[in-house]
């Protein structure tokens, strides 16, 4: 329904821009979202989600609600409830407000990546510089890895180019500044985009993936944003950091 009392990161900021993401635990596969509400500490949600559960598993979920804020180049976790269903009676509405606890103010995911993009219209070249990432959760745990990013070309969902750069030995902020080209012809900007993966180097077998992110014209949000700027600002490159998300798509 609504939130309140909602703290700014930063002492000096008045107002904060928040959403909240719901999920039914231990479903957490469906995972709702409200609408972004900005510059206020008091936001009115008034969203209804709905989700499937069997009657004889009411008694054993959970109600889990995080609240997060966001700016241009990160979303970070204000805080959280989690109220089990079977402590409260559900044959009618059941309203009260809840704290918010365990403000960490931890990033969102499992990191994030800086990039720009730029494109030359006569050369019909593609340029995307990687410039470095930071906040790098790594897989299965681990305390360190050694990071690099694969970029792949793709059109209509199929790989027809790929890059990759340097490999970072155990560093959770990388610093890359490499610049990555591709051939890509006027016509066919509509029809391509760009999949960027943070990966693992492991001297044997796969690389493991810490996290994707997706940009082109068929993306939303960020992911849009940034590509349509880079159409509309030739030859500028324009960067962006992006939140690697652990799902493809």
């Amino acid at each position: 329904m609504r939130a309140r009392n909602l703290m700014a990161f930063d002492s000096s900021a008045a107002k904060v821009d928040s959403y909240i993401r719901v999920s039914l635990l231990p479903d957490e596969s469906s995972i709702m979202q409200t609408a972004l509400h900005r510059g206020n500490n008091e936001p009115v949600y008034n969203e209804r989600f709905v989700f499937r559960a069997p009657k004889n598993t009411v008694p054993e979920r959970v109600l889990k609600c995080i609240a997060y804020t966001c700016d241009k180049s990160s979303n970070t976790m204000l805080g959280q409830i989690e109220m089990k269903l079977s402590s409260v009676d559900l044959r009618s509405v059941y309203n009260a407000w809840l704290p918010l606890i365990d403000s960490k103010r931890k990033p969102v995911g499992c990191g994030e990546l800086l990039f720009s993009l730029s494109y030359l219209p006569t050369a019909e070249r593609l340029t995307v510089v990687l410039v470095k990432a930071r906040n790098l959760v790594w897989t299965e745990e681990k305390d360190s890895a050694d990071p690099f990013v694969k970029i792949y070309l793709l059109q209509k969902g199929k790989k027809i180019s790929k890059k990759k750069t340097s490999v970072k030995k155990g560093d959770p902020n990388p610093v890359f500044n490499e610049a990555m080209i591709f051939s890509v012809p006027a016509a066919a900007l509509q029809n391509i985009q760009l999949r960027l993966t943070l990966a693992e180097y492991q001297v044997e077998g796969k690389t493991p993936a810490v996290g994707h992110v997706f940009v082109g014209p068929h993306c939303s949000g960020k992911q849009l944003s940034h590509w349509n700027q880079m159409i509309s600002a030739p030859r500028k490159p324009i960067a962006m950091w992006h939140p690697l998300k652990k799902r493809e798509g």
